[in-house]
């Protein structure tokens, strides 16, 4: 291996910052690579990914998906019928009539955000649509308050930098998981004396051969929509946005042919891929490229290499929203794959779908102001811009 990419720490945030270099070498060179620093195992290769999701029994979840963090009751930490049955009762709220009644209030709220931005000289669009809309989008489905959205906001943020491991989970996360779960018990116990037509209300009725969700896995999988779906929706518009900034000829394609923007959702949400990983732990030894994973050994998909991978996708490194996918034969598993394959991606998908047709068709250009630059996070677990300032220029 070169001296470069030794006893690289896979949970160190920093090296996430610039990783193509890295994720190329051991993709092409370690394409199962030992992490000693977290005795976590890595693949980085599509078919490597693929493996390991779809086989449950070998690579299974219940030991937790983020390394060396103990499972929660969510249906992200189950595997088999628990899994199967957990995932039934949760996609209740999560119907194609659910999604089709959404369809038209998240082009509302489009609407009103774009609205705003284009009032102001120069707009932020992490902070003005990109972390707003799927907050405001899933605080709606819950029944929130609009007035504590932003509040959710903080602490879904707070949770989000603790999953990069145990070293980040300190009295700030605590504090702020305790304050959730008290929210978490309002919504409760208000909508026990007062069932509405909100998803929670929704889970908490949900029934399946006599059998509901417990006040745990209701907790849970509360957190887990929120975490799951406004950091994926958050990081592909900002990310993608981005990219349309510095390929303005792509813009200009999406804004004369608006059929094309549900491939270009596709292309987007592979280029940036919200997520960097998710872990398994094998339930057996299992021999992978001439090592051998041993049982109760913890192993990370790592999504973005996986995204490039030029086995599957053709000049990887490249964004282009007219992509064939089809003649690649390969679609992206930034939303994971398998039985575990994102639950929220229609929602995530028809976010992303309608603030594309709204900017495209009021602003004709998205420019980064001269003297300012897209930041991103800096994180071992997600992948997004934090801060976006930008100039709309109308059409």
């Amino acid at each position: 291996m070169s001296t470069q990419f030794e006893n690289v720490d896979m949970c160190d945030p920093a090296t996430h910052d610039e990783p193509w270099e890295l994720y190329e070498y051991l993709r092409e060179n370690d394409p199962l690579y030992w992490d000693p620093n977290n005795e976590v195992w890595y693949v980085f290769r599509y078919d490597d990914i693929v493996t390991v999701a779809r086989d449950p029994e070998t690579f299974c979840s219940t030991e937790g998906n983020r390394p060396n963090i103990p499972p929660d009751p969510s249906m992200i930490h189950q595997d088999g019928d628990q899994h199967t049955k957990q995932r039934a009762l949760v996609s209740q709220g999560f119907t194609p009539r659910q999604m089709r009644k959404m369809d038209d209030h998240v082009h509302t709220l489009v609407e009103d955000m774009v609205e705003a931005m284009v009032q102001k000289e120069q707009c932020e669009i992490v902070e003005d649509l990109a972390a707003k809309l799927p907050m405001r989008l899933i605080g709606d489905m819950l029944g929130v308050p609009r007035e504590k959205h932003d509040t959710v906001r903080a602490w879904i943020g707070t949770f989000i930098r603790g999953g990069q491991g145990p070293q980040y989970v300190g009295d700030d996360v605590n504090d702020a998981f305790g304050e959730f779960c008290e929210h978490h018990m309002e919504m409760i116990e208000e909508r026990e004396q007062n069932p509405g037509d909100d998803l929670l209300s929704i889970w908490m009725n949900a029934e399946l051969d006599g059998e509901k969700l417990n006040e745990e896995q209701l907790l849970f999988e509360h957190t887990l929509l929120n975490v799951g779906g406004a950091e994926t929706t958050r990081n592909a518009i900002a990310g993608g946005l981005e990219q349309l900034a510095y390929h303005p000829e792509q813009w200009d394609y999406l804004s004369a042919h608006p059929e094309a923007i549900p491939n270009a959702c596709e292309e987007i949400v592979r280029w940036v891929t919200p997520f960097l990983n998710m872990f398994r732990t094998a339930t057996r030894d299992v021999e992978m490229h001439g090592k051998v994973i041993k049982e109760g050994q913890m192993v990370g998909m790592q999504y973005p290499a996986a995204n490039r991978d030029p086995r599957h996708f053709k000049n990887p490194y490249e964004f282009d929203v007219c992509r064939d996918f089809k003649k690649d034969n390969s679609k992206h598993i930034a939303f994971g794959y398998g039985s575990h394959f994102c639950l929220g991606s229609s929602l995530a998908r028809l976010e992303l779908r309608h603030t594309l047709e709204v900017l495209t068709r009021r602003v004709k250009r998205i420019r980064v102001p001269e003297g300012e630059k897209v930041t991103w996070v800096s994180s071992s677990f997600v992948r997004g811009p934090a801060r976006f300032p930008a100039i709309l220029e109308l059409r």
